[in-house]
C-alpha cells in the first residue's frame, strides 16, 4: 500500500450495514417526499428553519471562496478544511430539511 492509497481517519466512516440503512431511510423518505410534493402537500412547514440554517451555512462557505477572488467554483475543493465541512453540513441540512418537511 503506497502513501497515496492510504486512507487516513476512517473512524468516522459508516460500515457497510450503516451505509445500507442510511440509504434505505433516505430512499423511503424521498419517495414519501416526492408523493407529497406531487400532491402539493407540505406536512411540516415549521421545519423550514432546518433548510434555512443549511442555506446560511452553504452561503457562508461559498462567500469565503468569493472573497478570495474566485467568483465561480463547484464543490468544496477551493475551500479550507473548515469551510469545506461547513459547505457539506449546509448541503446535508438543506436536503434533510426538505425531506423532513415533505415526508
Amino acid at each position: 500500500m503506497g502513501i497515496l492509497k492510504a486512507q487516513i481517519m476512517r473512524e468516522n466512516e459508516l460500515s457497510k450495514v450503516g451505509k445500507v440503512l442510511v440509504s434505505v431511510v433516505v430512499v423511503a423518505m424521498s419517495v414519501g417526499a416526492a408523493i407529497r410534493l406531487g400532491r402539493g402537500d407540505v406536512r411540516h412547514p415549521e421545519l423550514l428553519w432546518i433548510v434555512a440554517l443549511g442555506l446560511i451555512l452553504f452561503l457562508v462557505a461559498k462567500l469565503s471562496v468569493i472573497l478570495r477572488g474566485k467568483w465561480i467554483s463547484f464543490g468544496s475543493r477551493p475551500m479550507t478544511a473548515a469551510m469545506g465541512n461547513t459547505y457539506r453540513i449546509g448541503y446535508w441540512l438543506m436536503i434533510v430539511g426538505i425531506l423532513f418537511m415533505l415526508a
